[in-house]
């Protein structure tokens, strides 16, 4: 069947159904090199532009539902607003490209890339952010194919994917000989170019600077009806006896997942807190032992006369307020204690969005999903690294593991590892989980660093970093696991550049190859 043939119902449906085989954790990772071939295709129809809309917003739709189903099982409300959002958000970049095609002819596709890469870079930067569906995320079950994103990150990835998009569908739309050799050339040019960079990194690349003995805790407590409802106490010491197990004289790192203390750690009397107490006990056991668990914290402001900030929450005493906070906490062999409150939040269950411009929002703030209370959370001011001086750590919770140019900021100030503690319980043993672990391998190959990934439950383990998993653990496991991960303290170019530079770049040649065919194709028409 010829493209120009397949009925524009059919062109709206396949989409949806390409990224679902494609998405993590689905294996068929081609298909994605094909999925916005029908919507380029569906472009060029002479459609009303009610009927193109009505089209392009259910095709996207079912991309995202398909994908992304299973936040339902965390938030109904909040699966819903996103499904209908981000659909929307995403007709943004395919509306000005159909705009712009009587005017640019067939270098509109240039632009096409270009808007949809500006698209995703401002997607991850406001207060609505929602990147899972990042074109470049998509790669991360084939990390045999992606070992530049030391160069490049996810929108590098992206721009891969839209190119070998474009040209498929320039082949079967013009039919072109050029285009026909062009796909499968830009394929192979990339994945050779994947090779020689693991290669060149495995045996010339950095040294290590050290290595850390580490184990790593799953202690798999329902969310629902545990984890927040049991006495805090009693998770903890089963928490210490899972890690006990694993925990020997030459252990020096010890990672427990997000919001492993429950009871709010007061951020300025951490020496008076039970649950530090207990942790500084069993830390005293080993001599090297040093602990990092994610914590729920808060701070108390007394004796004010109006809301210190923002994300303030009220007490029945109207001069007694108090911030809460999703933290990592770290305890050195010494018992002190350092914290980085997580600062990329989720909207709608960790964040209000747009509390800056309009503050009355955060006072109709939908509750949060952990804690039963009101409002954001309250945040770092700027990426803190934990651990020793020697061997800095960067920990990112949860959400902020799919933030690339983020995590960068904390390898910038030193960070010789990364650590992602989470709670991937909260979407049950569905794609969710599978696909925010999946995630945390782009991580690992952009920075080239060790990853230590504790989860509540989901799948704990640790990232090579070329992006390889060893010791996974399984959904619902109560248990611990050990290695030894190497620590480096160079930086891809990736980090040093930034998305920022990477988008300039990749733009840039859109510009100048958009250029070349503009004035190619009017030469030949004044001809």
């Amino acid at each position: 069947m010829k493209i120009h043939s397949i009925p524009s119902w059919l062109l709206m449906l396949l989409p949806g159904i390409f990224f679902w085989l494609g998405w993590p954790p689905m294996p068929v990772v081609f298909t994605l090199f094909i999925a916005f071939v029908p919507l380029l295709e569906l472009s060029e129809r002479k459609l009303r532009g009610w009927k193109y809309f009505l089209y392009l917003y259910t095709s996207l739709f079912l991309w995202n539902l398909f994908t992304t189903w299973w936040v339902w099982n965390s938030s109904l409300a909040g699966a819903m607003v996103m499904l209908f959002c981000n659909s929307l958000f995403m007709t943004i970049p395919w509306l000005l490209y159909r705009r712009s095609k009587p005017f640019l002819g067939e270098s509109s596709t240039y632009l096409f890339v270009i808007l949809w890469l500006v698209f995703e870079y401002f997607i991850h930067r406001w207060d609505l952010s929602w990147p899972w569906l990042t074109l470049g995320n998509g790669l991360a079950g084939a990390p045999w194919l992606i070992q530049w994103y030391d160069i490049t990150g996810t929108l590098g990835g992206t721009a891969f994917i839209l190119a070998i998009n474009v040209l498929i569908w320039k082949a079967l739309r013009f039919k072109k000989r050029l285009y026909y050799f062009a796909a499968p050339a830009l394929f192979l040019f990339v994945l050779l170019s994947s090779w020689f960079n693991i290669w060149k990194f495995r045996n010339h690349g950095p040294v290590p600077v050290g290595s850390l003995n580490t184990v790593v805790l799953q202690p798999s407590f329902d969310p629902w009806h545990e984890k927040f409802a049991r006495d805090p106490m009693d998770l903890l010491q089963e928490m210490l006896r899972i890690s006990a197990k694993k925990t020997d004289s030459s252990t020096q790192l010890l990672v427990w997942p997000e919001t492993s203390l429950v009871d709010a750690i007061d951020v300025q009397s951490t020496d008076n807190d039970y649950q530090l107490h207990a942790l500084r006990g069993f830390r005293k056991k080993y001599p090297d032992l040093e602990i990092l668990t994610g914590a729920d914290m808060q701070q108390i402001y007394r004796n004010v006369s109006k809301r210190p900030g923002n994300t303030s929450r009220p007490t029945q005493d109207p001069s007694v307020w108090y911030d809460f906070y999703n933290s990592a906490l770290y305890v050195n062999r010494l018992d002190k204690v350092s914290f980085y409150h997580k600062s990329i939040l989720v909207p709608g269950t960790e964040k209000m969005p747009f509390t800056e411009y309009f503050p009355v929002l955060n006072d109709w703030a939908i509750a949060l999903d952990e804690n039963s209370s009101t409002g954001s959370l309250g945040t770092s001011p700027e990426p803190k690294n934990l651990g020793p001086e020697k061997h800095p750590v960067a920990a990112a919770v949860c959400y902020e593991s799919i933030y690339g140019d983020y995590l960068g900021k904390f390898i910038k100030k030193g960070a010789q590892s990364i650590a992602i503690i989470t709670n991937d319980a909260w979407w049950g043993n569905t794609p969710g989980y599978k696909q925010h672990l999946a995630y945390a391998t782009l991580r690992a190959i952009e920075q080239r660093r060790w990853i230590v990934r504790s989860a509540n439950t989901g799948t704990s383990c640790f990232i090579q970093p070329d992006g390889y998993i060893i010791k996974a653990t399984k959904w619902f496991d109560k248990t611990a696991i050990q290695h030894t991960i190497s620590l480096y303290d160079n930086k891809t170019l990736y980090c040093r550049m930034g998305d920022g530079v990477i988008l300039l770049i990749l733009c840039g040649i859109c510009c100048g190859l958009g250029t070349v065919l503009y004035w190619k194709n009017s030469t030949v028409k004044q001809n």
